[in-house]
């Protein structure tokens, strides 16, 4: 008796469990602005009004002075994205099936809704005006110390501010001795053990496997303050099912609506009203 002669005896072994997909981790939706809270009465434009700075003069002594008068503009925020996600699932199929299949794809719709947002708002970085790098090139240090200046022009500072790199990006900055080496790390941990930048230019590098990639081997990478982009969601992800008698199946779905923008701000100079993005940075490095 052999295994070819007994094949018939000798069953399949089914595990109960399953390999799920690989999911990457969601970096640029935690950091963006969403304190802007959805209209509970509705509506899909938001208008929110720019103030600027004053200019202060001499005045001379005995005239009148005359007060200023900005004519500002507005941010408008459009709620225009609606995302759905789900899957049909015949009584048979769930019968038979060694899998709680609808269990285990209920929870691909969350990952999937949660995807979307997180790409689209990887995407906005090709719309910033300010620019360091170039794709397909690993960064350098003094393209990081651009992107720094380029923030501290606008006279930001880097708290709740975010370096979202690639990871052939982070990998390049881990060659460079100003990274790696402990004695400019100030901290005593060796980068080539964590194989993490940390902080960087006091914010944290953080990697994400969704930057967008205008070509093969390029990213489009970003460092931005919070306030840079806003996200308002008025429906955040929501499951509903049905069950079909005809079909004998069950159809269940995940859907949400929401709404971002890259919000320009007026400069610090007294009396401009001309609304630019200068807390956030394009960096063009590799995928």
């Amino acid at each position: 008796m052999t295994l070819l002669t007994e094949a018939g005896h000798i069953g399949d072994t089914w595990v109960d469990d399953v390999i799920p997909a690989m999911e990457f981790s969601f970096e640029f939706t935690p950091r963006v602005f969403r304190q802007w809270k959805p209209n509970p009465k509705g509506g899909d434009v938001y208008n929110i009004p720019r103030t600027g700075n004053l200019a202060a003069n001499t005045k001379a002594a005995s005239t009148a002075w005359t007060p200023e008068a900005l004519i500002d503009s507005t941010q408008q925020l459009v709620i225009d994205k609606h995302d759905v996600a789900g899957f049909q699932l015949e009584d048979i199929a769930a019968l038979l099936s060694n899998t709680d299949l609808k269990s285990a794809y209920q929870k691909r719709i969350g990952y999937a809704l949660g995807r979307n947002p997180e790409v689209n708002l990887a995407a906005m970085p090709q719309s910033f005006s300010q620019i360091v790098g170039t794709l397909g090139v690993e960064l350098t240090y003094e393209n990081l110390l651009r992107a720094w200046q380029y923030l501290a022009d606008g006279g930001n500072t880097m708290e709740d501010t975010t370096w979202l790199l690639s990871p052939a990006a982070i990998a390049g900055l881990l060659k460079q001795d100003i990274v790696i080496n402990a004695m400019y790390r100030g901290d005593g941990k060796r980068a080539v053990e964590t194989a993490s930048v940390g902080t960087l230019l006091n914010a944290p590098v953080i990697r994400t496997n969704l930057t967008r990639a205008p070509s093969a081997n390029q990213s489009e990478s970003a460092i931005f303050k919070r306030n840079a982009i806003a996200l308002i969601q008025p429906l955040e992800p929501k499951i509903v099912q049905e069950y079909i008698v005809k079909e004998l199946s069950w159809v269940i779905g995940g859907h949400q609506v929401y709404g971002y923008v890259e919000v320009d701000r007026y400069a610090e100079a007294p009396s401009n009203v001309t609304p630019g993005d200068d807390w956030a940075v394009l960096l063009r490095t590799i995928a």
